[in-house]
């Protein structure tokens, strides 16, 4: 489900779309549908954001809550909320949440996705903990708002 920036791409995804269409495995839905958009989340073992700018980024955040592993590009809030399993050297194992790639080519989001579906076969049970992993991080308002008060009374107290 989604929607490309670029008139080419959404047109290369339209037909995608014709000739998929009676594939019963395979179903693309271009545009928005907020109802199913849920139910994706919930019914997916992973979500492949690969923007090519991405100020802040909520279908990482919502899918992480779903316990759907996010495979992002490193770019803007997805690289600020999603820690890469394998490479991340910022954080502790136990705190890595997804996968991440850098490149705007097929390679580089392929290899991630390789590595993502790799570990989700090959070890299930660390697929299963790294969705643990994503389902404990608190990236709602509560968290944020807390942070805000701490800058607001830092500043009031030393001035």
């Amino acid at each position: 489900m989604g929607s490309a920036t670029s008139a080419d791409v959404n047109s290369k995804f339209w037909h995608e779309k014709h000739f998929l269409n009676d594939n019963p495995d395979v179903h693309l839905e271009l545009g928005f549908n907020e109802e199913l958009a849920h139910l994706i989340y919930a019914g997916a073992d992973m979500v492949v954001v690969p923007s090519k700018f991405e100020p802040c980024g909520l279908t990482q955040l919502i899918a992480l809550k779903y316990g759907t592993v996010p495979i992002v590009r490193g770019v803007g809030g997805l690289l600020s909320t999603v820690f890469d399993r394998d490479y991340d050297q910022d954080h502790a194992p136990e705190k890595r949440n997804g996968y991440v790639f850098y490149q705007t080519d097929n390679y580089a989001l392929e290899s991630a996705m390789e590595r993502a579906i790799g570990l989700y076969y090959e070890y299930p049970k660390e697929f299963e903990q790294l969705v643990q992993q994503g389902m404990e991080y608190d990236y709602s308002w509560k968290s944020a708002g807390a942070q805000y008060i701490n800058v607001y009374d830092l500043i009031r107290y030393k001035y």
